[in-house]
């Protein structure tokens, strides 16, 4: 694939809408709407920016004047550099369907546009310095994003904000970087070396500004793929009856027959612009049968994977640890063992019931009438005050797995030097060259520094057409 040739795909999703869009990028893009849009408004070369009104037709090649109408459509020619990949670009609003989309895109080939490749729109915007590599990554957070807050940190991104808190890293290292090399270009003789005390206060700097972006990495992973929640706890104690209620519809079976609830069923919910994934499990209990065996394996897994579990017990007069020790609820324990990471909330159920009792547990909820569903949920949010998720989207900053391993490397790389400086001084050079070394990982987040490796494994998660 080259990126100076011409490409086409559908920028919209497949389906019936009320309109799609088809875009074409590339050197030959307005050449290409020449041979299929037919309207007496069209010029070469184009008003950029400017829509025009006309007929979308199959290719005229040579002087034949002939043609096949294909749909009435709205051509906006964007021409480089003012555009979204930086090179000339031409896109066709058509109607929505999948027939007529994909004859735009068919008599756009037939033109001389090769099929685009996923991604390929938003790579070649970064090749064309468009666009740094963290935030061509914000375009598909933005994309798949599924809350209100994921779309406000992913916008965020995609406007810069990691891109100034890894500058404000970045800017007194290279100043320092810059220096230290002009000082070893002079002679021994002369005194034009640099003072250590401010060499040890920018790397300082730098390693406290770089653990507090890694404190927003759990944020990035909880904005991306929602808050997992896993409710558990002993059968019929009203696991899958508090789930319907919290996703708002019944997508789990209820009945009074322990061990009704036999796999994990899971629904997402947004919630004040959060992301929530539900999990109801089997419940967890002794002699229980191969099938239901099988179900609780499925539930300590996803216990393992929980961000949140909530452990649901009847309310009782008892505390919830002495029912626990009781028998009541026989595997309490492995609830709590196998949830190791994540926040425990102890659930009361059936509170409306006149045994219900408060001591022991963090909420008390009933299923039939609703109480306790808004403390339920005050509580959930509670719990994510120290993810840092609020910071995260106030500041435009969605880490993902890339970012945050870079961003370790620089920060043990920069503590190597600080206790190098700490015993002794190593030496311009080699504080020059780690100086480098450390750049060069800052410039593998933002992209200045990139390998065709390293593009393809990021693109190739792109849909087509963007």
């Amino acid at each position: 694939m080259l990126d100076n040739d011409t490409i086409v795909a559908l920028a919209t999703a497949h389906g019936v809408a009320g309109l799609a869009v088809v875009r074409v990028s590339g050197p030959d893009a307005v050449a290409v709407a020449d041979r299929v849009f037919h309207t007496a408004e069209w010029v070469v070369p184009p008003v950029s920016h400017r829509a025009v009104y006309g007929i979308l037709k199959s290719p005229t090649i040579g002087e034949t004047t002939d043609y096949q109408a294909i749909d009435e459509v709205l051509c906006l020619p964007l021409l480089a550099p003012r555009s979204y990949t930086g090179e000339d670009t031409v896109e066709f609003f058509c109607h929505g369907g999948r027939a007529v989309s994909r004859l735009v895109v068919a008599a756009c080939r037939q033109a001389g546009a090769r099929p685009a490749t996923p991604g390929e729109f938003t790579r070649r915007a970064f090749m064309n310095g468009k666009l740094s590599l963290d935030r061509a990554e914000a375009v598909a957070d933005l994309i798949h994003a599924e809350g209100r807050h994921a779309a406000r940190a992913a916008i965020g991104q995609l406007l810069g904000g990691l891109d100034r808190q890894l500058t404000s890293i970045e800017q007194p290292l290279l100043s320092l970087l810059s220096e230290i090399e002009g000082s070893l270009e002079f002679s021994e003789d002369e005194d034009m070396s640099v003072d250590p005390v401010r060499v040890h206060g920018i790397l300082t700097e730098a390693v406290e500004k770089i653990t507090e972006l890694l404190a927003l990495a759990p944020a990035g992973r909880l904005l991306r793929d929602g808050v997992q929640v896993v409710l558990a706890g002993p059968p019929n104690v009203g696991k899958s009856s508090l789930f319907n209620r919290l996703v708002q519809e019944d997508r789990a079976l209820v009945d009074d027959e322990a061990g009704t609830t036999r796999d994990v069923v899971s629904a997402v919910v947004e919630h004040r612009g959060v992301r929530f994934e539900f999990h109801d499990t089997a419940g967890l209990r002794q002699d229980a049968g191969r099938v239901e065996s099988m179900g609780m394996d499925r539930t300590r897994r996803s216990l393992n994977e929980a961000d949140i579990v909530l452990h649901l017990q009847e309310a009782s007069h008892l505390p919830l640890d002495a029912a626990c020790g009781n028998g009541h609820d026989a595997l309490a324990g492995t609830a709590h063992g196998q949830a190791d990471g994540a926040v425990v909330i102890r659930v009361g159920t059936k509170a409306d019931q006149d045994i219900a009792a408060s001591e022991g547990y963090d909420v008390l909820t009933s299923a039939l009438d609703g109480r306790g569903l808004p403390a339920l949920w005050d509580t959930l949010h509670q719990q994510l005050e120290g993810s840092g998720l609020r910071q995260a989207v106030g500041m435009g900053v969605v880490l993902n797995e890339r970012h945050q391993h870079k961003l370790q490397v620089c920060r043990e790389e920069l503590s190597l030097l600080l206790d190098q400086l700490a015993v002794g001084d190593p030496g311009g050079e080699v504080v020059g060259t780690m100086l480098s070394s450390i750049l060069g990982q800052f410039g593998e987040i933002s992209g200045r520094v990139f390998s065709e490796h390293l593009l393809e494994s990021i693109f190739s998660r792109f849909c087509v057409g963007k």
